[in-house]
């Protein structure tokens, strides 16, 4: 018996259940019974073999190759797409062994990437147990960019089970020990208002409910909107200045925990490219972005930028009152004493977010940099960010300590009767590393004893 899919449910979640009620005795026999070959590729996000799938399923089930579609992350990545983009991809996913709907629908080429693990809600998972029995796997927890639960407002969290961990055949189910949800949240912070409309509006959209346009749509679409909340400069020109300040001052409050890709602006920014003519597809949550302060605008909202401020090298920052330049003439255009040591600030906290995530990460200069900005983006900007230059160069957790703090979150995480070896595989860890772990294992019982 095939169990039926809850609302927005992954299909990952599904087949995990899937597994576990028909007691399959492992995952290449799993993988044969549902899609007819043992080499069917366990996929989070967009799976292939989709037809295949279908035609083995009991048919009371009543799910075809669409209905399986519609629950992956197939309708996030395909709504702001033309027709051709979304039939390929389609396509790929339902007929073909090996799916290159990535490719197809631009997610291999986005700067937002989704997550190594899975994501789950600690209010989601307790909910799901008390109403159905069981927990399981939410497309709108998967989003990538999305940290948060649109139904209950709370900070998602990173499970245990990742491609790595679960296999590249094997379905996962959650439960208590790779989705625990006590203890606290690695933020400790209250969820932002526009983070959870944020969030809301990309759920809304996992349904597939929207009509395929061409890209060229979207930069006519925004053009209209941003017309009739005075951000044009002329009939065919947009106040690209006025459009970046005040997208910069209105997401300020949420850029802490969204991809970095999303506070880039200015003349190369994201902001820039949407009301140009689209040569290829954008990310959703950018359309998210740009759609949710423009509708702000348009319910009358108003936005702290303009002229007192200015949008440089994706940070939205006062004008300097510096004097003018006796040489030239003009007001340097923006305070890179005050923009470096905004960045520098922005680096040290990113560090603490790093150092907080679990599983652990390691704190690198390189991390920090991806997710402030992009990787090369400081080492060309040296001589006008010298404090964040620094900063950044200071952050370096010594690979030793990080192999030993990874190994006794895992050590604490499977509880006192693992062995070193179930230690090693989930740490990412070589086996010339099991001293090494014994002896974490060993340090945390003696404090335990203590």
């Amino acid at each position: 018996m095939f169990p039926a899919p809850i609302a927005g449910e992954l299909l990952y979640g599904v087949l995990a259940r899937h597994g576990f009620l028909a007691g399959s005795p492992n995952a290449a026999e799993h993988a044969t019974e549902l899609f007819g070959r043992r080499s069917a590729v366990a996929t989070f996000d967009l799976p292939s073999g989709l037809d295949a799938l279908a035609s083995n399923l009991p048919a009371l089930s009543g799910l075809d190759g669409a209905g399986l579609l519609r629950h992956t992350l197939f309708p996030f990545y395909a709504a702001f797409q033309d027709e051709e983009a979304r039939s390929a991809a389609e396509f790929d996913m339902r007929a073909s062994d090996a799916s290159s709907a990535h490719h197809r629908l631009g997610v291999a080429a986005f700067r937002i990437r989704a997550g190594v693990a899975l994501r789950f809600c600690p209010e989601c998972v307790v909910a799901q147990r008390a109403t159905h029995g069981f927990a399981t796997w939410m497309v709108a927890h998967q989003l990538p960019g999305f940290p948060v639960c649109p139904e209950h407002g709370c900070w998602l969290r990173d499970s245990m089970v990742t491609r790595s961990s679960a296999g590249r055949h094997g379905y996962v189910a959650p439960d208590e020990r790779n989705c625990p949800v006590d203890g606290a949240s690695s933020l400790d912070v209250e969820v932002p208002d526009l983070l959870l409309d944020l969030a809301r509006a990309a759920n809304a959209i996992t349904t597939g409910a929207m009509p395929a346009r061409p890209l060229s749509h979207w930069r006519d679409h925004y053009v209209t909107r941003l017309a009739g909340v005075a951000l044009m400069r002329s009939a065919r020109k947009v106040d690209q200045s006025g459009l970046n300040e005040s997208l910069a001052a209105y997401w300020a409050p949420v850029f802490p925990h969204l991809p970095a890709a999303c506070a880039f602006f200015g003349e190369r920014g994201w902001a820039a490219a949407m009301v140009r003519s689209h040569r290829k597809a954008m990310h959703p949550l950018l359309h998210l972005l740009m759609d949710g302060f423009l509708s702000h605008l348009e319910r009358g909202g108003t936005v702290v930028a303009g002229s007192e401020f200015v949008s440089v090298g994706g940070m939205s920052l006062p004008h300097s009152t510096s004097a003018v330049n006796p040489r030239t003439g003009r007001t340097p255009r923006a305070d890179w004493p005050a923009l470096d040591a905004a960045l520098a600030r922005e680096v040290e906290r990113e560090a603490t977010i790093v150092g907080a995530l679990i599983p652990p990460v390691r704190a690198t200069p390189a991390e920090i940099e991806r997710r402030v900005r992009r990787s090369g983006w400081f080492g060309k900007r040296r001589s006008k960010r010298p404090l964040a230059t620094t900063a950044l160069a200071a952050i370096e957790e010594p690979l030793d300590a990080f192999r030993r703090r990874r190994a006794a979150h895992w050590a604490a995480t499977l509880g006192p009767g693992c062995r070193p070896w179930q230690v090693m595989r989930p740490a990412g860890l070589r086996s010339d590393q099991l001293p090494m772990i014994r002896e974490v294992m060993a340090q945390a019982a003696a404090s335990a004893a203590r």
